[in-house]
């Protein structure tokens, strides 16, 4: 009898934790549909004039969001062929200083971006004539090579690594190998840390409002400067966009490498 009250109280603690954090996103779907300017809840009618803002000239949320793919794409692609190459000498190799090296890849991730961002910036104002693009794009790839290195180690340190000796001795050469043995096995790995590494990339706010110049800015930064002079249902849609762009990310990764991955 007590152990039914426990898992009833669980069972109903659960719920009340699911409302809570559901319950804000449901509200900014059905405002983002709302004919009015003012957000009201429940909408007043229904409307897609706020979704068809977002493709408007005078919001520039399309300009930032070309900006902020172009970022995260080139910063991710990147920085898999470095944090890939770091796991696999990291797991493969057994040398002094390796407990070091993985702290020092992994380091950006226990650095407040804010902090990362003044140093970055210090070191731009000393250089001078450093491009938006690149400013912003070095701090991307410094902060989310973390994620990368991490879950690829994370499958590498039970990786069977005799597949590849016995590879080799049926003939394979090095470049088979590492292409038809230890990447696809490690891909698990690899794609997850991508897929996290992009996120954080395309949402990062801190580093991208002091890097980014008035030529290269990046959607979030749009948005939040749209928010500080506009308050319409437009945020709500754009919301709304991006969560669902979420969440179709969500299930191609639960379909290519299960969401277990992102747990480890």
């Amino acid at each position: 009898m007590r152990e039914r009250r426990v898992n009833w109280l669980c069972t109903l603690v659960a719920i009340l934790v699911m409302i809570f954090l559901v319950a804000p996103l449901v509200v900014i779907v059905i405002a983002s549909f709302t004919p009015t300017a003012l957000v009201t809840f429940p909408p007043q009618g229904f409307s897609l004039k706020w979704y068809a803002n977002i493709f408007t000239s005078s919001t520039h949320f399309m300009d930032g969001l070309v900006k902020s793919l172009e970022i995260g794409l080139l910063a991710t692609a990147l920085d898999v062929l470095l944090g890939v190459t770091a796991a696999l000498a990291i797991c493969r190799y057994d040398f002094k200083g390796k407990n070091v090296l993985l702290n020092y890849f992994t380091s950006p991730m226990y650095v407040p971006s804010v902090a990362f961002a003044f140093v970055l910036l210090q070191v731009y104002s000393q250089i001078g004539g450093v491009p938006g693009m690149a400013r912003v794009f070095i701090g991307h790839f410094i902060i989310i090579l973390p994620y990368i290195v991490r879950n690829t180690v994370s499958v590498l340190h039970v990786f069977n690594w005799t597949l590849e000796d016995a590879a080799t001795s049926l003939g394979a050469n090095p470049v088979q190998v590492f292409f038809k043995i230890t990447i696809p096995l490690a891909k698990p790995g690899i794609l997850a840390g991508a897929l996290l590494a992009f996120l954080y990339s395309f949402d990062e706010v801190a580093l991208s409002s002091l890097l980014s110049t008035p030529r290269f800015i990046t959607l979030p930064i749009r948005i939040m400067n749209y928010m500080e002079l506009t308050f319409d249902p437009t945020l709500a849609a754009i919301s709304t966009l991006l969560m669902l762009a979420s969440l179709i990310l969500i299930v191609l990764m639960e379909r290519l490498v299960g969401l277990d991955m992102f747990m480890k």
